[in-house]
């Protein structure tokens, strides 16, 4: 019974149901059906003027949205507040995109500048046969750019090892950049 009663409720839509419509229907058994159908939040009961009418929860809401100021006002503010904090999520992702792209954009940069001030150095400081000392070159490459000796040979390997078909490095020297466990101290293009 307590079905075709929800059934029956569900039927009126936005409007509701006379209480008294319901009784007719049902009998006596009417108010124990719907103490059910409240205790389980199925339906709705108010009173309008001298009658009682019943809603599903669902039509019940719609209802209040459409018809009572009240409950406007706060669903527009729930709404209007999610909609807000859902704006403010997208320009926090947008932003912390825009945060991780900068250092990226700026090691590129970097490693950009370095590679010219690189191959001017190693041109000005390459002996007859091509080959520069990296002491030589990281000297004037960081009094012109400040960096520290650290800085410039972790630079200078990162570019060495990007670009191993432009540059040969040889071992030996007083410092170089360390690869396969060897002091290479000495830097040529090829």
């Amino acid at each position: 019974m307590s079905k075709e009663a929800l059934e029956r409720i569900a039927s009126t839509g936005l409007n509701g149901m006379k209480k008294a419509e319901l009784k007719k229907t049902f009998g006596k058994n009417c108010d124990n059906i719907l103490q059910k159908l409240i205790y389980t939040e199925q339906i709705f009961v108010e009173k309008k003027g001298v009658a009682y009418f019943v809603w599903t929860r669902d039509n019940y809401v719609s209802y209040l949205s459409q018809n009572d100021p009240k409950c406007k006002i706060v669903l527009s503010m729930a709404m209007g507040k999610s909609h807000s904090s859902a704006k403010v999520k997208e320009y926090a992702n947008n932003i912390g995109e825009t945060v991780n792209k900068i250092p990226q954009q700026n090691v590129a940069s970097q490693a950009s500048d370095f590679k010219v001030e690189f191959d001017r150095r190693l041109t000005e400081s390459s002996i007859s046969i091509g080959w520069a000392p990296f002491l030589d070159i990281r000297k004037k490459i960081c009094e012109s750019k400040k960096i520290s000796p650290e800085n410039f040979y972790y630079m200078a390997t990162e570019l060495v090892e990007r670009h191993r078909e432009k540059y040969e490095v040889s071992s030996g020297g007083q410092e170089g950049i360390i690869m396969r466990g060897l002091v290479h101290g000495y830097v040529r293009n090829v």
